[in-house]
């Protein structure tokens, strides 16, 4: 049995992974600590090295944040396989509209406040989610760290991957076919969701959960 490492999204907890069920993985979970001001993507993922044991045969999954985070590692410790869900296995994947907010210096006015105070817009994005999906969502988004949420929303625009050093082979990149955030049209190589939100781990998780098990 090997041991899954699941690191969760921007603004969202292990209680995303509540309905992940997997055959052939122990699931464990990457909880966030505090970032410096001065921490990229690459250095905060060294930060989390010290929760995984890489005496044993691991792997590690991630959603949104939590893949790009999960790619970051890859390059750094030396997992069987990386899982990536409605999320990019590269900084060349990147919407134009991130590049554009880069470009325009929208990462500075994102703050915690306003991700709190943008549900409507969060939902709109994020897709349908029954009312008990979407009221964990919005619990998670409340309690999520006032710190750590303009720092993260920076530091994914600013992700510059390092390509060569991450075997895209390893990766297992999942995505929904209903993802406002993450187009797949413009992804190569990837598992594509039928009806499939940028939340389909809450709602697709059975098909999610077969992706993993067949690939480990």
């Amino acid at each position: 049995m090997i041991n899954i490492y699941c690191i969760p999204g921007l603004g969202t907890d292990e209680r995303l992974f509540s309905k992940l069920k997997l055959k052939n993985a122990e699931i464990e979970f990457i909880t966030w600590v505090k970032p410096d001001k001065k921490d990229d993507i690459t250095s905060y993922a060294e930060k989390l090295i010290p929760q995984i044991d890489l005496s044993l045969p691991f792997a590690l999954l991630g959603v949104s944040l939590g893949g790009i985070l999960a790619v970051e590692l890859s390059s750094k410790i030396n997992p069987q396989k990386v899982f990536v869900i409605s999320s990019l296995k590269s900084s060349k994947e990147f919407p134009f509209y991130i590049r554009f907010f880069k470009w325009m210096r929208v990462k500075y006015l994102i703050s915690a406040w306003l991700l709190k105070n943008s549900k409507p817009l969060i939902q709109l994005l994020f897709g349908r989610m029954n009312a008990s999906d979407k009221s964990l969502i919005y619990k998670m988004i409340d309690e999520a760290d006032d710190i750590f949420t303009p720092w993260a929303a920076k530091a994914i625009i600013e992700w510059e991957s390092k390509d060569t050093e991450t075997p895209f082979e390893k990766i297992v990149q999942i995505v929904g076919d209903k993802d406002l955030i993450f187009n797949y049209v413009d992804l190569k190589k990837c598992h594509v969701i039928k009806d499939g939100t940028h939340m389909m781990i809450l709602n697709k998780t059975h098909l999610i959960s077969t992706i993993v098990d067949q690939n480990l």
